[in-house]
């Protein structure tokens, strides 16, 4: 199962935004416990405002109509808003709305206060919904939560007394959310409130954050190109922090291996040209023994002879791995016709394997000829010597816009899953390619890749399906 990836920077936004919820959640529990925090405070605003308006809207329908038709009147307030209504008087009788349980926590502050005092007439109040002004007196309102299961209250003292006996009336509204449909409490202001902090913070903290993860991303990048062999690679040192440092090192590192694969290659290179004149003298001393050796001592003789020129086929393999790094330097681009190319190849390496070329006789690219020769050289030479009795093997060429792609597949038993990635390493063979008669000295794809590289292509293999092997080369069109 793969992991889902996230980026890092969306890692640092997401834990911001996890930070400010939690100092948020701190900051209200914070005030609730040292000021004893209800929802009463929520009254102090609009939610507050919207309460007195819809109760000044129902005291002034129903100062217009008969008693009986309160209760009707009050539905088509539950049926709008979603929330239940319902008129008590001071003594918390229930007179009209749908019927309510009180919980025992509501009902003192159901109970209206002001019925001790003297009550003025009743001013006519404002239009529905609209808020009183600013030199009424604010009613006396209150909001809680509580019962089991609990829900929502919210009342309000009325300037709007029972045509029976004078009682004033109290307006209790009860809802299973703190919202209220919207009448208690609405959510999108401070939805909106809490996106606009997000964006800010988001915008402020963006170029910090983009600093650190384009830095991360450029380093990364960079030492991908260092594990490819880009020892000239260099990383920014602009930052004056710990990734700056990292790039110094980074750096630094760079150029050590740099210096450690030049001296490796170097003294390899030179291991491998003073190897050829003790190598060419004992093939020439071979010679002379042979010709005044007994017939018993020939069999050893042809068996030293086969050793020498196996050093010295690979003291040549040597020397050109060693040189192939050069080949820009001493080779010029020129034009190619690639299908001439590939037919003289294939006269050279496999005149009597079975081959099937599809390249377009038209194909022309500017390279260089002998890196590429040997390139395609070494390649088809492994699938002769690894497949060639298994199918045809096939070589197409292809032009993808500015680049031109150069594949060779052949029906062999294919690489082990686990040696692809090493395949083109010097000196790697996998375990089935170990033994000298088969195997050669594990630097034929290594100079393969130098020489594609050296034209500034790139090169890959893969397994065929049902088996065989796939070596495709990317070339430019131009060199």
């Amino acid at each position: 199962m793969n992991r889902l990836r996230l980026p890092l920077f969306g890692k640092i936004l997401a834990w911001f935004a996890l930070n400010l919820a939690v100092l948020a959640l701190l900051f209200f529990f914070f005030l609730k416990a040292q000021f004893h925090l209800g929802l009463d405070w929520m009254l102090s605003g609009e939610p507050g405002d919207r309460i007195a308006a819809i109760g000044d809207s129902i005291t002034q329908e129903l100062s217009r109509i008969p008693e009986a038709e309160w209760s009707a009147q009050l539905e088509t307030y539950d049926r709008k808003h979603g929330v239940t209504f319902a008129l008590f008087t001071n003594t918390g009788e229930q007179l009209f709305g749908a019927p309510m349980k009180v919980p025992a926590d509501v009902m003192p502050r159901l109970i209206d206060r002001r019925s001790q005092v003297e009550r003025p007439p009743p001013r006519r109040p404002p239009g529905p919904m609209m808020k009183r002004p600013d030199d009424a007196p604010p009613k006396p309102r209150f909001m809680l939560r509580a019962g089991n299961p609990a829900a929502y209250w919210a009342g309000i003292h009325l300037d709007l007394v029972s045509r029976s006996d004078g009682r004033p009336m109290t307006l209790l509204m009860k809802s299973g959310s703190i919202t209220g449909g919207g009448l208690f409490l609405d959510l999108w202001p401070w939805l909106g409130l809490g996106a606009v902090a997000l964006v800010i913070s988001a915008l402020i903290w963006m170029p910090f954050v983009r600093g650190i993860t384009g830095f991360i991303g450029a380093l990364n990048s960079a030492a991908g190109r260092i594990a490819r062999g880009k020892f000239d690679e260099r990383i920014s040192q602009e930052r004056n922090d710990e990734l700056g440092e990292l790039s110094s090192s980074v750096n630094a590192m760079a150029a050590q291996l740099g210096d450690y694969v030049a001296q490796q290659r170097r003294i390899t290179a030179d291991v491998a040209h003073e190897l050829c004149s003790p190598i060419a003298r004992m093939q020439m001393a071979l010679g002379v023994v042979e010709q005044r050796s007994t017939p018993e001592q020939a069999s050893y003789l042809k068996k030293l002879d086969a050793e020498l020129q196996h050093m010295a086929k690979l003291v040549e393999e040597v020397l050109a791995f060693s040189k192939a790094e050069t080949l820009p330097e001493r080779e010029i681009p020129e034009d190619i016709d690639l299908h001439d190319l590939i037919d003289s190849i294939i006269a050279r390496e496999a005149p009597d394997a079975d081959i099937q070329v599809d390249v377009p006789t038209d194909q022309r690219l500017r390279s260089l000829r002998n890196a590429l020769d040997r390139a395609i050289g070494n390649i088809l030479r492994n699938a002769v010597r690894y497949a060639g009795n298994a199918g045809p093997i096939q070589i197409h060429a292809s032009q993808h816009n500015d680049q031109i792609l150069i594949r060779i597949s052949d029906q062999g038993p294919g690489v082990p899953a686990e040696a692809l990635p090493r395949l083109f390493e010097p000196f790697y063979r996998p375990e089935a390619a170990r033994q000298r008669s088969t195997g050669g000295s594990g630097l034929g794809l290594a100079i393969t890749q130098r020489c594609i590289e050296a034209c500034g292509g790139t090169i890959t293999a893969c397994n065929r399906d049902p088996h065989g092997l796939i070596v495709e080369m990317g070339l430019p069109l131009l060199g």
